[in-house]
Order: structure tokens, then sequence, then C-alpha cells
């Protein structure tokens, strides 16, 4: 029997690996991590100042080398993963509107040009390019690499911070998908786009969830944080990101003035990619409650604690791409669920409960909490089924075949 390979993989990430809310750069980097040698290179520029400071503080002679301290990255091991931190100036970077040269010198390509220094220098020369961003574009064959993937779980274009420079993103993202030898992307609506893109090497595999985590949340020795016990039950809860392009705030406003005896909870940082989300209405009702970011291994506590779970997103162009992570982690809990009407769930709306309107939220919510032990079995099954072992075993056959097909190792 043939030894499995042994890949390094080299992820130009579209997040920081210390960001709480893992998405799947971590999920899926951390368990390749335990089998090949993986480099995350973290998204956010890391001011000189900030990154002379660690590196001394890892390593008080770094100082004698000024060229190192600029050039090469701060590097640390999280979770089996070696996690790369580049230098990048504000100077280049906030004065200026995405498109713009020095902004795109300065966010994207001085980062792939001190990453080929480091590879080189570390004699990395055929990783697997491993992509989130489209902003990178087609600067990425400029690195040493047997193999150029582009991980899709977005559509960019339809962020609010692209607002106005829509035709940029979209024509890097056109540059990337020409260079890359496989698209991957996490909803029909994404591959339909992409694949126009790269039409012969464009494959869906959707979003799955951790199982074994957050079944915690059916284990009576998970812990239920204080903050929830002192709440008045029904807990119906939401974790992820408040930010007003997904999170449709009338649903949840709509579902506390109805159910004023209800405790609505939500858990995430406010205003990710969405920085003028405003909650001040949510604040405004005694049983809202904005709990802020919690870590990952902290939420199966709080999932313990919810009697319901909600994902009530608007529809719109970001929203009909999405395939939400934490649609098969809430499905793991055993709790009820209740969505809005997502296109790339539409497989699964057996499963759970789904609302059109505000109106229809109130009532599904009510109707799942009455029968919470409705299709829970199946809800168990799904989750346990769609999991991040198989979904990374189905990525990597498809690299694998990919590189038989070029005759490289």
């Amino acid at each position: 029997m043939a030894e499995p390979r042994r890949h390094t993989i080299v992820c130009l990430s579209s997040q920081d690996w210390s960001d709480g809310m893992w998405t799947n750069k971590q999920h899926i980097m951390s368990r390749l991590g335990r089998k090949h040698h993986v480099l995350h290179v973290d998204f956010s520029p890391m001011r000189l100042a900030e990154l002379a400071r660690r590196k001394i503080r890892q390593d008080k002679w770094s100082a004698l080398h000024p060229v190192d301290m600029l050039l090469a990255p701060y590097e640390r091991t999280e979770d089996a993963v070696t996690v790369l931190d580049f230098h990048s100036s504000a100077l280049l970077t906030d004065p200026f509107r995405h498109g713009n040269p020095l902004r795109v010198f300065g966010s994207f390509d001085l980062r792939v040009h001190l990453l080929k220094r480091y590879l080189e220098r570390e004699r990395i020369l055929d990783p697997i390019v491993w992509v989130y961003h489209p902003g990178f574009g087609g600067k990425v064959r400029e690195l040493p690499h047997k193999l150029i993937v582009y991980d899709c779980v977005d559509e960019y274009s339809a962020f609010p911070e692209f607002r106005g420079h829509e035709s940029w993103i979209r024509q890097r993202e056109r540059e990337l998908c020409g260079e890359a030898d496989l698209v991957f992307t996490t909803s029909r609506a994404l591959y339909d786009t992409k694949r126009a893109l790269k039409p012969d090497d464009t494959h869906l595999v959707h979003n799955v969830g951790d199982a074994e985590h957050f079944g915690k949340a059916m284990d009576p020795a998970t812990e239920v944080p204080a903050e929830l016990t002192r709440l008045e039950r029904p807990i119906v809860g939401f974790v992820g990101a408040v930010s007003d392009y997904k999170l449709d705030t009338e649903w949840v406003l709509a579902l506390a003035r109805a159910r004023p005896d209800w405790s609505i909870v939500l858990i995430g940082p406010t205003g990710v990619a969405d920085p003028g989300t405003d909650t001040r209405r949510l604040e405004e009702l005694p049983n809202v409650h904005l709990l802020g970011r919690r870590d990952y291994p902290e939420l199966p506590g709080y999932l313990r604690g919810f009697d319901l779970a909600v994902i009530p997103y608007r529809i719109n162009d970001y929203t009909r791409a999405v395939f939400p992570i934490k649609f098969f982690e809430f499905m793991a809990t055993g709790k009820p669920v209740v969505i809005s009407k997502l296109p790339a769930l539409e497989e699964f709306y057996d499963a759970v409960r789904v609302a059109g309107s505000a109106e229809e939220f109130v009532e599904r919510c009510s109707e799942a909490l009455s029968e919470p032990d409705t299709g829970r079995e199946r809800r168990l099954a799904l989750a346990e089924t769609h999991s991040w072992p198989a979904r990374i075993a189905k990525l990597m056959s498809l690299i694998d075949a990919k590189l038989d097909e070029r005759g490289a190792d």
C-alpha cells in the first residue's frame, strides 16, 4: 500500500489565525497540519514596531539583523501550523481606496514578494499555494509552487468594503482563477460564477461543521456560562458576526418585541466587514443581549445554554452565495434550528424550520420551541455526516488527482 503523500501547504489567508471566530481557514489548515507541513500567512498587516517587539521577545539577538527584522516574518506555531506575520506599512494602505496601486501593493503584492523571499530562503520550492482572498490576484504565480488552489468561500464583490470597487475585486479574482490549477467553492451560486472563470477545474464542496466539538453541547458535563443561566428562558441564540450585510436585525427586533418574555442572545463581534452596523435599537430592548466575541473552545457551553439556535440572515447578493459553517455546528448540538431561506441550504430545509419574513420567523421560532425534539435525530445524523474530515478528504483527493495528472509528487 502506497504511503500517503506529505505536502507543504502555504495558505494565503483572508483572516488571522488568532481570530476567535474559526472559519474554513483554521478548520482546514489545523487538520492538514497533523499530516502535512502547513504555513498560514496571516491577513492583517503587522506594523513594524509590533513585528520588531515580537521578534526581540522571541530572540533578543534578532535586533542585530535589521534587514531580517524588516523583511522576514514573525513566526510562531499554533495548532500544528506555522503562522507567519509580515510587515506592511499603514502608509501604503490606510490613505488609499481599493484598487489604488499603492494599496494593492501594500495589502497583497508586497506580502507575496516577502513570502517568496522567505520560501526561497527556507528552500520551500514546491508547495501547494492555497489562496483564500481574491485580492492576491495573478501575483501568486510568482511564488514557488507545484499547484495553486483558490478556495472560494465568499462572494467578495458583495462585501460592503468593496462597494464601488466591485470591478477591481472581480478583475483580481479573474486573474487568480486564471493562474489557479483548482478552484473550490462552498455553494452552488459560487460554483456557477467561478466555473465561468475556470470551466474544467472548478468544484463544489460545500461547508461542513465540527460535529465533535459542538456535540459537547449535549454533554451534561459541559458547563453553561453564568451570563446565560441568569437569563429568562427560553433563550434564542445566534453565534456569528453581528453585521448588517448578513444579519437581518429587523427579524431579531421583531422576535424580541413579539416575545418580550424570551431572551435573545447574540454572540459575536459587531460590524465585521461592515463597520457601519448600528446596534442601538437592539441594545434598547431589555430582552436582547449582545455578548460580543467568545472564543471557539467556549462556544459549546453557550450552545448548551440555548433553547433554540437561529440563522436570521438577509437574502442579498452576498448571502445567496453563502453556506454558513454555523449551520452544521448548530445541528450538531441537537437543538432545534430556524433559518432564513438561504439558497445554499435548500437541500436541508426538511431538517430545520425555514422562514421567509419577519412574521414567519417569529412563528417558526414558536413552533420550534413547542416541539424541540422534532427532527433531532436527523439533524444529528446530518451534522455527523457533514464533517471536516470528510470534506478535507474530498479536497485532498481532488488535489492528488490533479498532481497525478501533472505527474507531480
